[in-house]
């Protein structure tokens, strides 16, 4: 899965690896994959990419919240930008 450039999981993998080290990382992936994996079977649903893509949208969006807040907090103009 972290093979392919641009997934949620490799995507993930890299940002960790930057800060913690490879041996970290790869732990981290693989406790990820296995609560992955034991939520698929559980609910019984199949692997979808697009739902953590949906999941960053929602994290990149609140992030931006709490950053204009922080900002307002200390004072600054800010408005989001409307795309």
């Amino acid at each position: 899965m972290t093979r392919r450039k641009g997934t949620y999981l490799s995507n993930w993998y890299w940002k960790v690896k930057q800060r913690r080290g490879t041996k970290k990382a790869i732990i981290g992936l693989a406790r990820k994959i296995l609560v992955i994996i034991y939520t698929l079977l559980k609910e019984n649903l199949s692997y979808d990419e697009d739902k953590f893509t949906e999941i960053q949208v929602n994290h990149e969006k609140q992030r931006e919240k709490k950053l204009i807040r922080e900002l307002k907090k200390r004072g600054y103009m800010v408005e989001p930008l409307i795309a």
